[in-house]
């Protein structure tokens, strides 16, 4: 091998190796231009217009510093929609993975028909929200509705009442109605975070003369511990920003049992048209969702060490 040939390789591997990154960088290009124009400038801009008084129907606005904010936490209704989205969220996640949980037990069984049977609970996941909302509407009407006739012949309730139309039930209902639509997703989870549990503990465990309670308690719930955490969090994003249901079920309503901030920040933008106010109200639901990220972040990187 001559010495020329020595002094070329080098070259020629540093040529290979910046044709790469060039080509990597080629590829990621397109996501980073796509990231800025459609996540971080919205994101700077919201921010922007929450200090500011924009206004639907004003070509023009003008910096107001804190006072969109100041507006909104000296509003005593928006303690009332915050609590409501705690409540809406709390209950709607809580009852999804206790829900999804129980039926992932059961399906992680071996039994016959498994597949179909999955498939089969698969189902709310698939009904289209609006679908969901006007067979809701439509079954609990104080008039026609089934389920009011039947709480009605009970004597729950009132002759030509509904439950929609009550302050107190109207909140229930709905979180009813996303957890049965939502279950399917913490279901598939738990079923294949329990088909990854080593049975060899399950079969000590039955030599040691533990029950099946016991087993659940100490082996199968801490077995699932990262995931319910991982789960949890995804579920409370989503659910917190979920805006879908209730508005086509509620409207947000009676009298704002059902508002929540989302809802919140609809009215105020195409209801009073108050593009700055309604801004304000969703940095604070991102901040509290920022908070929720990190949270998974953290968890996750616990998960993978």
């Amino acid at each position: 091998m001559t010495s020329g040939t020595m002094l070329k390789r080098p070259r020629l591997i540093t040529s290979y190796e910046r044709r790469h990154k060039l080509i990597g960088l080629a590829f990621a290009i397109p996501v980073m231009v796509f990231l800025l124009a459609f996540v971080l400038y919205p994101v700077l801009y919201n921010v922007y217009l929450s200090f500011t008084n924009a206004s639907l129907i004003k070509k023009t606005s003008s910096f107001v510093g804190f006072d969109n904010y100041v507006k909104i936490f000296s509003n005593k209704l928006f303690l009332k929609y915050f609590w409501n989205t705690i409540r809406w969220t709390f209950f709607s996640v809580l009852g999804q993975l206790v829900l999804g949980l129980g039926i992932a037990l059961l399906i992680a069984r071996p039994m016959k028909g498994g597949t179909a049977l999955r498939s089969f609970l698969l189902i709310p996941y698939v009904v289209p929200a609006v679908t969901l909302a006007l067979v809701s509407k439509w079954i609990m009407n104080s008039d026609y509705g089934i389920v009011s006739y039947w709480l009605q012949q009970a004597g729950l309730l009132e002759a030509r009442q509904s439950l929609l139309a009550m302050q107190g039930p109207a909140m229930w209902v709905v979180v009813i109605l996303n957890v049965w639509r939502s279950y399917p997703f913490p279901m598939l989870i738990y079923w294949a975070a329990l088909k990854s549990i080593d049975k060899q503990i399950y079969e000590a465990a039955t030599v040691d003369g533990a029950g099946k309670w016991k087993t659940f308690l100490h082996i199968t719930l801490p077995q699932l511990k990262n995931t319910t955490i991982v789960l949890a969090v995804l579920r409370i994003i989503w659910t917190a920003t979920y805006y879908d249901l209730i508005f086509m079920v509620t409207g947000g309503g009676p009298s704002g049992s059902t508002t929540h901030l989302p809802i919140l920040i609809y009215q105020a933008s195409f209801g009073s048209y108050q593009i700055g106010y309604a801004a304000a109200i969703s940095m604070i639901l991102g901040v509290l969702m920022f908070g929720c990220i990190i949270f998974y972040v953290a968890k996750s990187g616990l998960t993978e060490d």
